[in-house]
């Protein structure tokens, strides 16, 4: 089963994070950094990506949804909040933050899976190395400090976990990658070399699953749409702070896979139907609806780094699709 993806509810949460007025572009002769890529999207493109849980600070009082909601689209917030330079909003979104490690137990863990702990790790991460680079990096440093023993003791206890989740997770590269980025941003936050290291054990293993005649990465030894997307927005997060030509060369055969099940109505279509099992026999299932929040992210990832003009298209059909009245 996938994780709950962290797009589900994108549609008012990057639209509340539009760039704040005033921001000065990087100059010409320097690479896009993480925080550049974001801070160029065209956020209104990801308005249709669906509803989710709320926002922090709108009233929640579950206790899991709290633990859950840095998945599920908080950190993201966060992350391009402090790209376009809204610190009220970053300051918002801060409250899952501390929300998370509120609930962080004397092991280091959350009360949660090592799986979901690791998504959470992945998620704060990658928005903390975003904020680094933004413009509210000098804001939020004495955060982050204070931050970084609780970090540390969650990925000590994840580091105990590895061997399970390499085991578990296996046959699923989009988790892998997940697990990969939890070592590999909270190493680059931390300056911890041991927490690099694992992080490409996690990456090595994901790439395993890579099949290069036609750029899928097999989920259980099967090809999908919305697992290829996540996989996608993973390693293109990983490969901003961790550049790599083989990788690299995956990414691109990837998205020509996923721009190839994109249709000219804007729909997403599988190549098979979800199997299920009722008895002693196995139905053929309804096609599962993809999930296009994540297809519009790894997507509009790819345009902002490459320009590549398919991707911004094929975005915007989906757009269309998802926006317009059926």
């Amino acid at each position: 089963m996938p994780l709950p993806s962290r797009l589900s509810c994108f549609g008012s949460l990057l639209l509340a994070a539009a760039l704040a007025p005033g921001l000065a572009a990087p100059p010409a002769s320097t690479l896009p950094d993480h925080c550049d890529i974001l801070r160029g999207m065209p956020l209104t493109l990801l308005d249709f990506s669906g509803s989710g849980p709320e926002a922090p600070g709108s009233g929640q009082s579950d206790t899991n949804s709290k633990v859950a909601s840095l998945q599920l689209g908080a950190s993201m917030k966060l992350a391009f909040a402090a790209a376009g330079g809204n610190p009220g909003l970053a300051d918002e979104c801060w409250g899952a933050v501390d929300s998370l490690f509120a609930h962080q137990t004397k092991a280091g863990d959350f009360g949660t899976a090592p799986a979901s702990a690791a998504v959470s790790l992945c998620e704060l991460g990658r928005s903390l190395l975003v904020i680094q680079q933004s413009p509210l990096a000098d804001s939020f440093k004495n955060r982050i400090e204070a931050l970084k023993p609780a970090i540390a003791k969650a990925t000590r206890w994840l580091t105990k976990q590895q061997s399970r989740l390499l085991w578990e997770d296996r046959a699923s590269p989009d988790r892998l990658f997940a697990e990969a980025e939890a070592f590999l941003f909270c190493g680059r936050v931390l300056g911890d070399d041991a927490l690099l290291r694992i992080g490409q054990q996690f990456l090595d293993k994901g790439m395993k699953a890579y099949r290069p005649a036609d750029g899928v990465f097999l989920e259980n030894n099967g090809a999908d749409p919305s697992y290829e997307a996540t996989s996608l927005v993973r390693l293109q997060e990983i490969v901003l702070h961790f550049p790599d030509r083989s990788i690299e060369k995956s990414i691109a055969s990837g998205v020509q896979w996923e721009l190839a099940h994109i249709n000219a109505d804007g729909t997403v279509h599988s190549d098979a139907k979800q199997h299920s099992f009722f008895g002693s026999k196995m139905l053929m299932a309804p096609e599962k609806q993809a999930n296009v929040g994540e297809v519009a992210l790894a997507l509009l990832y790819y345009h902002q780094r490459t320009g590549d003009p398919a991707a911004l298209a094929a975005v915007e059909r989906l757009h269309r699709h998802y926006t317009s009245p059926h």
